[in-house]
């Protein structure tokens, strides 16, 4: 028990339902853009080769990385090649197992 005597269990993992879907979809883009902004620095690459490289247009990459775009299958494999990763690792868990 805490020193105010309430235990302190880890909350259970949330439920997705439709009222609180959009809102676990956004937090789960920020992490993924996240994750594909790390591996693209660990590779060496600005945003305009990453984008040159995938095909993309390089405006894009700001949204994707921040979270506020919505990446598709190609483009996430796009990114695991050019950043030289596999896919899996763009999905990897955090630290805090969350």
């Amino acid at each position: 028990m805490s020193p105010s005597g309430k235990s302190h269990r880890p909350k259970p993992p949330i439920e997705p339902t439709p009222e609180n879907l959009a809102p676990l979809v956004k937090r789960e883009l920020k992490r993924l853009g996240s994750r594909l902004r790390e591996a693209r620095q660990a590779s060496g690459l600005t945003q305009e080769q990453a984008a040159e490289m995938m095909g993309l247009h390089p405006k894009y990459m700001p949204r994707l990385e921040g979270g506020t775009a919505n990446p598709t299958v190609a483009t996430l494999v796009a990114a695991s090649v050019a950043y030289k990763v596999p896919l899996r690792d763009l999905f990897s868990e955090d630290d805090k197992g969350t």
